[in-house]
């Protein structure tokens, strides 16, 4: 049986440049779910979307949310995060530039943000309500 992380351990997973995905619910009432770079600051999430996407428009008919971040090699780690969001648009340049840096490295951060220098983005941001971690590399014998 897997272990709950600790608090610091789940911090750390949640610095890691891991690709998050991204739960809703559509209109309609079916799941959507979606890949996506976020950044963990302070125990919030934040991520970006546009306000074409489907994610923005699941968000806006009903801001409930969850994250689900994940190691992709054993031992298997990961962090379920859920709450409410809330969604600013605007133009976030540096924000764009740290995520982009923390996943891409820094000669391909540093171009791909500056390729998205002034874009107005949607900034969605949540503090989880509830968070669910398990850790199999600390299972019980």
């Amino acid at each position: 049986m897997p272990m709950p992380m600790s608090k610091p351990e789940i911090e750390k997973l949640l610095g890691e440049a891991n690709i998050a995905v991204v739960a809703t619910t559509a209109p309609d009432g079916s799941p959507h779910a979606v890949p996506t770079w976020y950044e963990y600051r302070n125990g919030e999430i934040m991520f970006h979307t546009a306000k074409t996407a489907f994610k923005y428009k699941c968000l806006a008919h009903d801001p409930r949310i969850t994250l689900c971040v994940d190691t992709k090699e054993p031992p298997y780690k990961a962090v379920v995060l859920k709450g409410r969001a809330s969604m600013e648009e605007k133009i976030d340049d540096e924000s764009i530039r740290r995520m982009a840096v923390h996943y891409l490295g820094a000669k391909l951060g540093e171009a791909y943000a500056k390729s998205s220098k002034g874009a107005r983005v949607v900034v969605v941001r949540f503090k989880p309500g509830r968070t669910t971690s398990w850790d199999y590399g600390k299972e019980a014998p």
